[in-house]
């Protein structure tokens, strides 16, 4: 899911779908408010067009034209007074002071009945002085019921009607009516589905709208931009503002548009809530990416036109005025955009805390920033009052803290290690070198005896290797370390390699006084190593164990096969107190007695942990107490595959 949440197609998908359902939601939601109103969901009967509000809407509309063409026209026997409804309306009025006397009928075996109201007309004495133009121009029933009240009280002359609507069924085409019996037969059908397709609609916009808002700050974390992110904000509002605003107004220029959605309660406010939530999840996607990856300031349009001003001044200001802009709007058309307006104070509720915390935070990742670059190493930012993208910033300026620091400790380090590098090499060299010169000019003695002279050469013979020896460690420690050394890598018994080293050199163990301990598995063991550098490497422990391990005592040699990793170690009881860390320990020229009265160029250890790093294996050194010991690992290697023997020819059948 987060790999598709990556994806440009599948972030736009999920946009349109989420338009799609909140449009859904809210037509829906209004569908099932018509079919309640129109009495859909009765327990009882099946109803028909006639008894809905459609229906019921348009018979009304019919009357309020019988009604004043009645009183315009005063002559309750006509039957063109509903010209106004077509053949789908008819009509019949009945006067209620003469007996409920039906003046005239236009109403056939194929009309129901549906509403009626009642209309009073003065008399001719009270004709003379006219009650005003709104008596003869009202529509309301209680207005004629109350006329005919007071008429009856002052006895005033005149008649009181009573108009019946009919709507004449079934409904053809050009009947005057057909829109909404068109409708009403369509919508119906499909009553039962209003309900089950609201919610669905609204749970999945919700779901939707949490999706877009995740893939927008996720991109923004790692820095990206998405291709709404490139926009400013404040642009982004003002655009979709101005350019749903447009829409919606040429929508409800369309006549029929317009009528069919009245008709069934989709009014002007569901449209500006549709609109309104539209716009939430754009403007919120194009803020989410910004706010994550650090641009929403730098991509404000007025903060490039005006870059002298601080832009939490700015961005209060633009909030401002768009809060100005909503009151003016609420103070034109309240009613049509409330929900509009509402959506847009709760979005700039949320906003202004999220804006303002934004830029408290990037005053402290700045603050952590010039504190690093002042050299306080030790300056750290507190991350857990950090979100998004500052967070991350604030993980990372820490790190880079602990790095510098590390690297400033390690650059003493080798600063120290330098020092000790000139001073150790200086006494390694010249306690042999001093040696050599000497004896040279103690043979210069032509008077020496033969057995004197070659008691001195022996010693020369000896410094000399000596110093041969501390040379070349110098230069192999740093081929090793540089990786100038070749690796031949190859599959080889790994088991066997360590048998051969310890048993050449079981007679100087013995001699030591040292009784060595071989633990190996008893199948072959194969790793894919150079199996010339790791001799070495072993015969390097092994040396260790003759110069350094307490005479009298064991050494441990074991080789371990585990499910990935097959490791040796070595393990040796120190003859001197081993009081240096395990680490400064494999360091160059750094030996294991402080006096240094051993042999050895204190490069072993270092050498051999260069050369199993470079072969790809891992060297761990433990010191406990006066316990010490090395053990270097590689991955476990398959055994080569053994040549499948040939197969004998069948002896041949012989035959008599």
């Amino acid at each position: 899911m987060r790999t598709l949440m990556r994806e440009m197609w599948f972030r736009a998908l999920m946009m349109l779908l989420y338009c799609l359902c909140v449009a859904a939601g809210a037509i829906s939601l209004n569908l099932y408010n018509f079919a309640l109103q129109d009495g859909w969901y009765r327990e009882q009967g099946e109803m028909g067009f006639e008894d809905s509000r459609l229906c019921s809407q348009y018979v009304w509309l019919c009357l309020n034209s019988v009604e004043q063409n009645l009183r315009w026209l005063e002559d309750p026997t006509s039957d063109t007074l509903g010209g106004y409804g077509g053949k789908a309306f008819s009509y019949k009025i009945v006067d209620d002071t003469d007996d409920n006397a039906v003046t005239v009928d236009t109403t056939t075996e194929k009309s129901h009945f549906v509403t009626s109201t009642e209309v009073f007309l003065p008399g001719p004495e009270e004709a003379e002085e006219p009650a005003g133009e709104s008596a003869y121009y009202a529509s309301a029933t209680e207005t004629d019921t109350a006329q005919l009240k007071i008429a009856q009280e002052e006895e005033v002359p005149g008649h009181s009607y009573r108009i019946e609507g009919y709507v004449n069924l079934p409904v053809e085409p050009y009947d005057g009516c057909y829109r909404e019996y068109y409708i009403f037969e369509h919508l119906y059908a499909f009553k039962d589905y209003y309900l089950p397709v609201w919610i669905p609609s609204i749970i999945l916009a919700v779901v939707l709208f949490v999706f877009s808002m995740v893939a927008a700050v996720q991109e923004g974390r790692q820095g990206k931009t998405t291709l709404t992110g490139h926009i400013p904000f404040d642009v982004a509002v003002l655009v979709l503002y101005l350019g749903l605003a447009w829409a919606k107004t040429a929508f409800y220029e369309l006549p029929e548009v317009y009528d069919a959605m009245s008709m069934v309660g989709v009014y002007s406010h569901t449209v500006d809530l549709i609109c309104s939530l539209w716009m939430l999840l754009l403007c919120g996607v194009i803020a989410a990416n910004q706010l994550a990856n650090g641009s929403f300031g730098q991509r404000l349009l007025l903060r490039r036109l005006v870059r002298k001003v601080p832009a939490p001044v700015l961005v209060l200001g633009i909030l401002g005025g768009h809060v100005l802009l909503m009151l003016l709007i609420l103070a034109v058309d309240a009613f049509h955009n409330a929900w509009f307006i509402l959506i847009l104070f709760g979005f700039d509720a949320v906003l202004v805390p999220c804006i303002l915390r934004w830029y408290v935070e990037e005053k402290r990742i700045r603050d952590a920033a010039a504190a690093l670059a002042a050299g306080d190493l030790n300056y750290k930012v507190n991350t857990n009052k950090l979100h998004m993208v500052w967070k991350d910033l604030g993980q990372d300026l820490g790190r880079i803290g602990d790095g510098m620091a590390l690297a400033v400790e390690e650059q003493m380090r080798s600063e120290r290690m330098k020092t000790e590098l000139i001073t150790n090499v200086s006494h390694d060299l010249k306690t042999p070198l001093t040696s050599i010169i000497n004896y040279i000019e103690l043979l210069k003695d032509e008077s020496l005896p033969e057995e004197t002279r070659r008691e001195y050469l022996d010693v020369l013979d000896r410094q000399g290797a000596k110093l041969k020896k501390l040379t070349e460690d110098v230069v192999e420690a740093s081929k090793a370390v540089s990786g100038a050394v070749t690796v031949n890598a190859e599959l080889f018994d790994v088991r066997e390699l360590l048998q051969q080293s310890v048993g050449e050199y079981s007679e100087r163990l013995a001699a030591a006084g040292l009784e060595p301990i071989l633990h190996t598995p008893e199948q072959e063991t194969y790793i894919m190593a150079d199996a010339r550098l790791l001799g070495r490497v072993l015969d390097n422990f092994i040396t260790n164990v003759l110069k350094y391990a307490q005479q009298g005592t064991r050494a441990y040699f074991d080789l371990t096969v585990g499910e990935e990793r097959t490791s040796i170690a070595v393990k040796n009881v120190s003859r001197e107190a081993l009081d240096i860390p395990a680490e400064e320990l494999m360091e160059r020229f750094v030996r294991g007695d402080s006096s240094r009265s051993t042999e050895g160029s204190g490069l072993g250890l270092s050498i051999a942990r260069s050369l199993t790093e470079l072969m790809g294996g891992e060297m761990v050194l433990t010191l406990d107490g006066d316990l010490f010991k090395v053990e270097v690992s590689f991955p476990n290697a398959a055994p080569p595959l053994l040549p499948a023997e040939p197969k004998s020819p069948p002896e041949e059948t012989k035959t008599e």
